[in-house]
This record gives C-alpha cells, structure tokens and sequence, in this order.
C-alpha cells in the first residue's frame, strides 16, 4: 500500500513540475542577420528631407518553397516560375520596405530577390519552428532597400499548437530622420481552419504581444519618436459579414488605425474570389492583407512621415480556376500585393 502511495506521490510531483514548467503565452525573441546582402543593389534613404515617399509593402506569396523535396507537383520549373511572377508584382510596387508571408527559407527568398529587375540590398527571413518539430515552410521574410538597424524575430510561445500559419512576427527598426523611428512586424496571423473560438483567440493574443513589443520598444526609444507599422495577413475582414463580430483585431483598437477601413471592396480587395474549380473553396472578395499604423502615423500625428491609404495591385491570381497551383497557370498567390505610401509630413503641409 505504501508503494503504491509513493509512486501517486511521485506522479503528483512529476505533474506539477510538468504544468508549472510549461511556457506562458509570451514571446522568444531571436536577432536576426541578413540572409542576403547586395552592396551594390540600389540603396533608399528613410529620411523625409531627401525621399519623396516610403513606400512600406505586404504580399503572401502562396506556398513559396524551394522546390526540393516538396513533392513531385513542386518541381523546380514551378517554383522558379512562381519566382518570376511574384517578382514582376513586387517590381510593378516597387516598394521601400517588403514584408512577406509563407517563405519556406533563405533559399527560396534569395532565389525572389535575384528574379528582380532591381534586387533588393538587404534580405531576412525566420526560422520559426514548427507544432511538429521540424523546419517551418510558412516563414516570414523581409526584403529592404533602407538599412534596418536591427531585425528580430518573435516566436510566440504557447501558440505553436498544431494548425498553420506560423505563430511569430517579424519586426525591423528603422531611423526615419528627424530623431524618430519606425517599427515594421510582418504578421501572418491563424488561418479560419478549425474552431472559431480558437482562432479568433489565437490572433488576437498575436496581436497583444506585437503590440506589447511595440510599446516596450517606444519607451525604450525615448526621447526618440517611434512609429509603428503592422502589416500582413489577418485571415480577417472587419468590413465583411462574416467577421463583423470577430474580435481578432480588438487588441489593436485605439491605439492603431487600420488604413483600409472605409475603403470600396473593388479597392481593397487582398483575395479575390477564384472560380470555377472546387466549390468548397469559392469565397467572397476580402481584405486579409490589412495594414495598421499607430496613431502618430495619422493625419493629425508628429511623427515625421504621414501614412496614406492603401492600394492592392490585383493580378498574380488565376481566378478563373481555384485549383490551379502556384507557379502553373500564371498563378502566383491567392493573395494580391497591398501596399502604403508614407509621405513626409512637411511636404504634405506644404500641398495642403
């Protein structure tokens, strides 16, 4: 009898020390080096006085992995044809800063950068690890033409459970002239497969940690102003019916503005609908791709740069086939490229 009251002792301790050993939703946070750099590609400054606009991008590129060892539809003739297309949209944007969605590695993103007319100078990309254990396919990238003075990686703990996208953030530091900075994070927040509750609970603690970040890296900054921009893919349209009531962005409200808001569907649409093909798979034109900005980033802020609304450059799709597989058919991604366009405030005030 006392054995077996010992070994439910022993099992007592050993689950306690499991439940307390266990991480608490939070971050690890990595330093990131460049996974490329280009010293001769062509160079953008960030400060108001000699750059007429910053040009801050998004763009989900579907499934972009390497081509090895993906299976046999993922040859290396599709993902090289993938290369090409994405990188004519990002060279029709032509932006400043490039934040990416579902890049598989350093490889595939270097293979993107030289596919450019103009390659990009500096590259990053995370190594998020995976619910099962292995490496990540859904990483986040950074391509830049403005010299960041650091990029850091944030792994979310507790929220790397089984179902994708990865659970992370992307965030560079930028000086933006005038004494202030600007603070860029690349989201791809949970995807709509699974419970709803569970969803909706796991991008909005995304979104109270980035903006947690966000804050402690304000302060940290001081006296030096900090701006800060989140973009990418939500999986959420607050304007559509069925994402009125989801509370996924709640912990953005107030202090964030997201630049879509307002804006016609026809304009802002970031996944269009893609039919025919498989019925289960048609869906109504959204705007997933959302773009947030802090407050002094508005048109009333102080921060050196103003953020104007954002555009979608709408090809890259094959919307005639929802079937159709990136890097055939000229399909590219299921999700078109969104960008804005800060403009130095003093040049503003001078127009209006």
């Amino acid at each position: 009898m006392k054995k077996i009251i010992h070994l439910l002792l022993l099992a007592a301790l050993l689950a306690s020390l499991w439940f307390f050993a266990r991480p608490v939703p939070g971050v690890r946070v990595a330093e990131l080096r460049p996974a490329e750099e280009r010293p001769e590609a062509r160079r953008r400054s960030a400060d108001p006085a000699r750059a007429p606009r910053l040009r801050v991008a998004t763009y989900n590129i579907e499934h972009f992995t390497d081509g090895r060892f993906d299976g046999p539809d993922r040859t290396r003739d599709a993902f090289l044809a993938q290369a090409r297309g994405a990188a004519s949209v990002i060279a029709e944007a032509d932006p400043d800063i490039l934040v990416l969605q579902e890049i598989e590695n350093a490889r595939a993103l270097r293979e993107l950068n030289a596919q450019l007319p103009e390659p990009f100078p500096w590259a990053y990309v995370t190594h998020l690890p995976a619910s099962h254990g292995a490496a990540e396919k859904l990483n986040l990238a950074l391509l830049t033409r403005i010299r960041p003075d650091r990029v850091r990686q944030l792994a979310f703990t507790r929220l790397d459970l089984a179902g994708r996208p990865s659970r992370g953030t992307l965030c560079a530091e930028f000086r933006t002239g005038d004494g202030a900075r600007l603070l860029v994070y690349a989201i791809h927040l949970k995807s709509n497969f699974g419970e709803p509750p569970v969803n909706q609970t796991k991008r909005a603690i995304a979104l109270h940690l980035i903006a947690a970040d966000a804050l402690s890296e304000a302060l940290q900054n001081q006296p030096d102003a900090t701006a800060t921009l989140i973009l990418g893919d939500t999986n959420v349209d607050p304007e559509t019916p069925e994402f009125a009531d989801d509370p996924s962005l709640r912990p953005l409200a107030g202090d964030y503005l997201d630049l879509w808001l307002g804006t016609p569907m026809p304009d802002r649409t970031t996944i269009p609908t893609r039919q025919p093909g498989d019925p289960a798979f048609v869906f109504p034109p959204s705007a997933f791709d959302r773009i947030f900005a802090t407050r002094d980033l508005g048109g009333d802020g102080t921060h050196p740069w103003r953020a104007t609304s954002p555009r979608s450059i709408q090809r890259g799709t094959a919307t005639h086939d929802n079937t159709a597989q990136p890097g055939h058919d000229g399909h590219v991604s299921d999700h078109y490229l969104a960008y804005t366009d800060l403009l130095p405030r003093r040049a503003a005030a001078k127009d209006e």
